[in-house]
């Protein structure tokens, strides 16, 4: 590498306070998540380091010797970092509403975010502060996730509202469907690990807790209410609730599919791109008043309460808060005559909202949003000067090309890992959408404030729909291409390996360090390796899965990468539901197209051969798992044998009893009751089995059941 090369990239870290301060704070929140140390001794580490830190601090040092504090300085902020995670963890809280147990009681909730509002029901997240006793509220805290049923006679609740809700507080342990959505996974990346479920009549509202966006909650709830009325289309209208407020309600679920497949869902969720937008107009209308000492204070100040209502508008969510933050550090920066670092700028954002709520380190929206950024800091500018095009819109085109480039390097790897896919067509997919989704978010804004005027306001209405309908149309264009989104399965060590190969390309592209391509070369040849493995693993893998239907069985056997679906529901194949969840299964493991088997198949008087499967006589059978199904009209006849077989599903029954359990369950391992049986008889045959100590797995109550094995084994 090239001294003038090395000398601008220690520049740019030197440049960088906030960076050397935030990456040790990181590692000590990571070391906490890791294996936390408790309380106790995290107090008294942060003491004696606290400590150690004063006394080097007050000494004199030689210029030399500087390093020397900065070290100390960094430890210091590691060790506070593991102190301070120790301190915000909900769980380790002596009031922590999980203490309670799952016993029905009243508690008192506070809502943060409204999820999901459907005809049935209102999905919200909320603060527990309070449990009712003996007529006395005592103080509580922890995080739930919040069902209530709709009552048609009051009015649904907001953010900030506070209820009191008659439930039961149980942990998320619902086991999702082989690549399906974990909402354990997802909810506890929010420090969220409990929920609940509330009827009509058993929650009401008693108040409202005020928040700092319940200043723009009416303009918020009028510009909805105008939505609906502007004459919009539904499709176009649900594009500009998303764009401009954040809202997705009314998205359906064939326009939100366009945008993963095509790589443009970053659109849709109001962050840093929309707050961008924003801050550019800005200062592009206030450019007129110079650059004096007087202009500057006074356009900032305008900008920071132009950004900030905007995020009060939008909800003031996560991601738009971070990127408020950080244009706000630009904004200040730019009143005090000075030039904002980025990559300072970033990591102080980034240092602040950490601070404020350590459990975001593991929010998948802050770690894909701060790597976007991160990447489009460091690899835009050398990218971009790789080509120089002559002509005015190849250059803003290349522009747009670079700056999409630039932040899927650094979040390619992480997305391979959470998603296990890859939008093929994303840069050119994002070179017409992102353009065409800044002009609608201005066109949006200027439709707000222009609405009532004559002529103008429906001429830009006229406008923005076509607009929305191109985006429309562009999105679902490259979702629909060949090769669109295939499923690429990464694990954790696959994923380090993919930012080692993607930091060595860029050290070797933009730098020119030869030692770079041999560790992009040894980088290659371990994903190889790896996945080489991975391969062997999976057709060796013998998989047997009861999905998470509640009114009907529907199981699968996987033999390597071969897929058989038993169903009793005979319109299996125009069930879109359930074809979802085959077509998820099989993107998660790289499988074949299911073979989908009636249960008459299961039931049939000899065996048969399906695949790498044996069914017959109520069983199916591969090499190393074997599974036995009783069903109600087999508990009549008293059907049993004596072999002995590692799974026992019980379905389709409505009365049972002793005996029969007894008798059909002797030589099972493992039991499993099916969606399909009636509560009273599922109730009892939980009970039956966890009295004797027989492990029994509910599908509709614990979600799918999956046993693995290796084939012979």
């Amino acid at each position: 590498m090239a001294k003038q090369e090395i000398s601008a990239v220690w520049s740019a870290v030197s440049r960088a306070p906030m960076l050397r301060l935030a990456f040790p704070f990181v590692a000590g929140l990571s070391l906490a998540l890791w294996h936390p140390p408790g309380l106790r001794m995290a107090l008294i580490i942060l003491v004696v380091c606290t400590t150690l830190a004063v006394l080097v601090l007050l000494i004199r040092t030689r210029r030399g010797l500087r390093w020397q504090r900065g070290t100390i300085v960094g430890l210091w902020c590691m060790v506070f970092g593991l102190c301070w995670q120790t301190i915000r963890d909900p769980m380790s809280h002596p009031r922590h509403a999980w203490r309670e147990g799952s016993d029905e009681l009243v508690w008192a909730v506070r809502l943060t975010a409204i999820n999901g509002l459907t005809e049935k029901v209102v999905r919200a997240d909320a603060d527990v502060f309070g449990v009712r006793r003996n007529g006395a509220l005592d103080p509580r805290t922890g995080k739930a996730m919040v069902t209530l049923m709709r009552n048609g006679s009051v009015t649904d609740p907001v953010a900030g509202d506070e209820l009191v809700v008659r439930t039961r507080l149980q942990p998320i342990t619902r086991i999702p469907d082989p690549g399906g959505f974990d909402r354990r996974s997802w909810a506890a990346s929010r420090g969220m690990y409990h929920e609940c479920f509330a009827g009509p009549d058993q929650w009401a509202v008693v108040g409202h807790a005020w928040r700092w966006t319940d200043l723009f909650e009416g303009t918020r709830q009028r510009v909805s209410r105008w939505l609906e009325r502007s004459g919009l289309p539904f499709r176009e209208r649900a594009l500009v609730k998303a764009l401009v407020l954040g809202l997705r309600d009314e998205l359906d679920n064939d326009q939100k599919d366009a945008f993963v497949r095509s790589g443009t869902i970053h659109v849709l969720a109001v962050s840093g791109t929309h707050v961008g937008f924003i801050y550019a107009l800005l200062l592009f209308m206030l450019g007129w008043w110079g650059g004096g000492q007087k202009a500057r204070i006074w356009r900032g100040l305008l900008v920071l309460l132009a950004l900030w209502a905007y995020a009060g508008l939008t909800g003031a969510c996560p991601s738009v808060l971070r990127a408020t933050i950080m244009f706000s550090l630009f904004t200040v920066a730019g009143m005090s005559a000075r030039r904002a670092d980025p990559l300072n700028s970033l990591f102080a954002a980034a240092l602040l909202l950490l601070v404020w709520d350590p459990h975001m380190l593991i929010e998948i929206g802050f770690q894909l949003s701060f790597l976007a950024v991160l990447g489009i800091i460091l690899f835009h500018s050398p990218i971009e000067r790789l080509w120089i095009p002559n002509n005015k819109w190849v250059g803003y085109i290349w522009t747009l090309a670079v700056m999409s480039i630039a932040a899927q390097l650094l979040t390619t790897p992480l997305s391979l890992f959470l998603f296990q896919a890859f939008p093929v067509w994303f840069l050119p997919a994002n070179l017409v959408v992102v353009t065409a989704a800044g002009i609608a978010v201005y066109g949006a804004v200027a439709l707000l404030v222009f609405h009532r005027v004559p002529l103008l306001g429906p001429l830009l209405a006229s406008l923005l729909t076509i607009l929305l309908m191109v985006v429309d149309r562009v999105t679902g264009f490259f979702a629909g291409l060949p090769g669109a989104y295939p499923a690429i399965r990464a694990g954790v060590v696959d994923m380090l390996f993919l930012y080692v190969l993607v930091g060595a390309l860029a050290a070797w592209l933009m730098w020119r360090w030869r030692p770079a391509l041999k560790l992009a070369f040894a980088a290659v040849a371990v994903l190889l390796v790896g996945w080489v493995m991975h391969i062997r693993e999976a057709h060796d893998r013998v998989t047997f899965t009861v999905y998470d239907d509640r009114k009907a069985l529907q199981a699968a056997i996987t033999v390597g990468r071969s897929h058989i679906v038993l169903s009793d529901a005979d319109v299996l194949i125009e069930d879109a539901f359930m074809q979802k969840k085959l077509d998820r299964h099989q993107r998660a493991f790289g499988l074949h197209t299911a073979q989908v088997l009636p249960l008459s198949c299961l039931v049939a008087d000899t065996m048969q051969r399906s695949g790498d499967t044996y069914m017959g006589g109520g069983r199916w059978s591969a090499d190393g798992v074997d599974v036995r199904f009783i069903s109600g009209p087999d508990l009549k006849r008293g059907s049993a044998d004596d072999d002995r077989y590692d799974v026992l599903v019980l379905h389709d029954i409505r009365y049972l009893g002793a005996k029969e359990l007894e008798r059909s369950s002797l030589n099972a391992k493992q039991i499993v009751l099916a969606g399909d049986m009636t509560w009273g008889a599922r109730a009892f045959a939980k009970r039956w089995f966890v009295g004797h100590g027989m492990p029994v797995h509910d599908i509709r109550e614990e979600g799918s059941f999956v046993l693995s094995a290796q084939r012979g084994g």
